[in-house]
């Protein structure tokens, strides 16, 4: 699995982020676990390969420096790009236990979630002061990791409301925050979901451009996203295979304002008005029907 889907689960899990934490279903543990240790694994096979420049580079192997830049850029680029999943699945399941009041699986969000900022960290110092690498490379780089940086805090922004603590896993919480009230300016209905749409859409086609072709882990890479998956289901997805909608989730819990806020996305001037003046409020809305 190339890293660039890993975005696109990020964008998707931010999308439905407000329904998910509505639904506030439990966990499965076996999920978790599985998601643990799916992240430990890519992480130990990151390390090993970062571990091999520092080598090189304590060694003064400049020939091994050249080697390993050339072997090794989709690696930088798997770091900083699959950072987005980590970010937006660490503040999605803090937002949803928050609300429930437990505190059982955000520590372990949390704590794979420090462990990738230090893999970055250790990316961003071999972009600083490494060696062996083109001028090119490293341009490329750090547009992919200010191009990260910005979507991971819009997608965070469009999870939580603007007051949440949840916004301290995005880069600049100010920035994260602009973005959720930007969203929050737009109508409920086709306007926002309009609107969601093409921020996928625009955040695929920008890291499309700015990423290579080739994967560096993508057995790796799927293992942690069929785990993050396991974690939000069943409950969290229909028949279909997709996600439920927050009327939907509201509906299942009995909540009777969910169909309404339903009809209020759909059709906002029907609001108020009793079944049975309908027609007299309106009667040449049947008239095309009685000709």
């Amino acid at each position: 699995m190339h890293c660039l889907l890993t975005a696109d689960l990020a964008s998707l899990l931010s999308e439905h982020g407000p329904s998910m934490q509505i639904a506030q279903s439990l966990f499965e543990p076996e999920a978790v676990s599985r998601y643990w240790a799916s992240s430990r694994h890519r992480f130990n096979l990151w390390h090993q390969i970062l571990g091999r420049y520092r080598r090189a580079e304590e060694a003064g192997d400049y020939v091994a420096l050249c080697d390993w830049w050339r072997d090794h850029v989709m690696l930088m680029e798997e770091i900083l790009v699959t950072e987005m999943l980590t970010r937006v699945t660490a503040c999605l399941v803090n937002a949803i236990e928050s609300r429930s009041g437990r505190d059982e699986v955000s520590p372990v969000t949390h704590a794979v979630h420090l462990t990738h900022v230090e893999a970055r960290n250790r990316v961003q110092r071999i972009m600083l002061y490494g060696r062996g690498n083109s001028i090119e490379d490293a341009v490329r780089l750090n547009r992919l990791r200010q191009t990260v940086e910005r979507w991971t805090d819009a997608l965070i922004g469009r999870t939580v409301n603007s007051s949440s603590r949840d916004l301290r896993y995005a880069f600049d919480p100010g920035r994260a925050a602009h973005y959720c009230n930007d969203l929050a300016s737009l109508p409920p209905g086709a306007s926002r979901s309009t609107a969601l749409w093409l921020m996928n859409a625009s955040l695929h086609d920008t890291l499309s451009r700015r990423t290579s072709s080739l994967a560096a882990f993508p057995a790796a890479n799927r293992a942690v996203c069929e785990s993050i998956l396991q974690i939000f289901r069943p409950k969290m997805f229909d028949s279909f295979g997709t996600l439920k909608s927050i009327w939907l989730h509201r509906l299942q819990q009995g909540d009777p304002e969910g169909g309404r806020e339903m009809t209020q996305g759909e059709a906002p001037d029907v609001i108020g008005l009793d079944a049975g003046s309908w027609g007299e409020s309106d009667p040449s809305h049947y008239e095309r029907w009685h000709k």
